[in-house]
């Protein structure tokens, strides 16, 4: 092991949902349907994480990237911040961010059947309530955006940007200009000193997969193509990001040949509860993952594991079966999968034809209608669309798409996807998904390295 070494943790999105907010009744279940990740789990989820990285005495730096509670409730920041001081408690170096979940005009709570309006929380509130988290070692700031920079040892800063933008609903989630000339000078500052940058920021800098931007590039990094080359061409190597609750590791090279990666990591309280635990040397960074894969709950007789994952299934189950025919509610379930309405109604026509279609029909019999039933392999035909669809996005978020071009899946269903898209191809309004249909070919049912979970990067 490298002298130079840096170990440390790194947590995210962690949502809370405070007791006061409600966990049972029609009211809850009304809330806790509309979304994939936990709810009232929330609290055991995080402590059970505190508890286990609390536990490793050799590693004293916890990262939090940002959306720390469900939806800007007061209650929730009440309840979590305690939560976050068990770790410096513990003698840990905390430093967090906020992010556009952590602050709303209307937070929701649960009112027996009803829905109602939580405690709201100002953005500027957030920046004394979480200066104990990172602020109060800060050596820089741009207060502003509520970033700032830190020396996590002698030589390695770490750059904590706040991407939260213009907030309550904006369509741009970056750095204004004020603050990318604070990041500049911080390179700057780092180069004079000799030192090592790392960035964490919310939003995914790079996609997490390449179906992302296509439905989801306001949910970006605002000028994310921008901000990675200037990161890049200055030696910054890693940004550590979130908010999309994949796990995903994904890599750009420059047109100056410098390489930076997104380590983006899942939601701590949605399947499968990762977080990661990492360690920088003077010449890679080691990423492994973990996950909260025990917590203090009542699972029914299930595996926590099999708990977490059966409501995120069901989510999109319930998605599945709005797409047979209720259009509006894709438009409103996608949000929680960062899908905007208009690329939802864009594509309208071919998401209901499909929908009403994915509890009977199968992949060998999608082939025999498309005219490629002989290029289906015998052994995934009898897949249900629905099924296949199911497993797909599980891997999407767990970070493990393992049909590699040579696999009888891919070639499968890249025979179907080749054969729609060229039917496509005469009608000029469905350009756009034929371009979905490309990408989940090449990007959905394989991603390419790096490796997602367990990965060492050079930098």
């Amino acid at each position: 092991m490298s002298e130079n070494s840096l170990k440390f943790y790194l947590i995210t999105d962690l949502h809370h949902w405070a007791k006061a907010q409600g966990s049972s009744g029609k009211g809850y279940e009304k809330i806790y349907h509309a979304e994939h990740r936990c709810m009232a789990e929330t609290g055991a989820i995080i402590n059970e994480a505190i508890d286990r990285i609390i536990a490793d005495k050799e590693i004293d730096i916890v990262l939090v990237a940002g959306d720390i509670v469900a939806d800007g409730a007061r209650e929730a920041h009440d309840e979590i911040i305690p939560m976050l001081r068990r770790f410096k408690d513990a003698g840990k170096r905390v430093f967090a961010i906020t992010a556009t979940h952590d602050y709303h005009d209307k937070p929701l709570k649960a009112e027996g059947d009803e829905v109602g309006l939580a405690t709201p929380i100002k953005r500027k509130e957030l920046y004394d309530m979480y200066y104990e988290f990172g602020r109060n070692e800060a050596i820089s700031e741009n207060k502003k955006s509520h970033s700032y920079s830190v020396m996590l040892n002698e030589k390695t800063r770490l750059l904590c940007m706040n991407d939260d933008g213009k907030g309550g609903g904006s369509d741009f989630c970056g750095y204004f200009e004020d603050c990318v000339e604070w990041i500049k000078s911080q390179l700057d500052e780092a180069r004079a000193n000799g030192e090592y940058v790392m960035v964490m920021t919310h939003h995914p800098a790079l996609p997490p997969s390449p179906i992302y931007p296509i439905f989801s590039k306001r949910d970006m990094l605002g000028n994310y193509e921008e901000i990675t080359t200037m990161l890049a061409d200055n030696g910054v190597n890693f940004i550590f990001t979130g908010h999309t609750h994949m796990t995903n590791v994904a890599v750009k090279t420059t047109e100056k040949g410098n390489k930076i990666y997104d380590i983006n990591t899942g939601s701590l309280v949605a399947y499968p509860c990762p977080y990661r635990k990492l360690e920088l040397t003077d010449t890679e960074l080691k990423i492994e993952t973990l996950t909260v894969d025990n917590f203090d709950w009542d699972f029914g007789g299930k595996t926590a594991p099999e708990y977490v994952k059966d409501h995120f299934n069901g989510f999109l189950e319930d998605l599945f079966d709005a797409v047979a025919g209720d259009i509006d509610r894709v438009a409103e379930l996608g949000l929680a999968f960062s899908m905007d309405r208009e690329t939802v109604y864009e594509n309208k026509k071919l998401i209901l034809f499909f929908g009403k279609r994915l509890n009977t029909w199968t992949l060998g019999s999608l082939g025999r209608r498309l005219g490629v039933g002989g290029k289906i392999d015998k052994s995934v035909k009898d897949i249900v669309l629905r099924d296949f669809l199911i497993e797909i996005v599980d891997n999407v978020f767990y970070g493990d798409e393992p049909y590699t071009p040579d696999t009888p899946m891919y070639k499968s269903v890249a025979a179907i996807l080749d054969r729609i898209s060229a039917l496509m191809k005469p009608i000029p309004k469905l350009k756009g998904a034929r371009e979905i249909l490309a990408v989940v070919k090449d990007g959905v049912l394989y991603d390419a390295p790096p490796a997602d979970w367990n990965v060492v990067l050079p930098r």
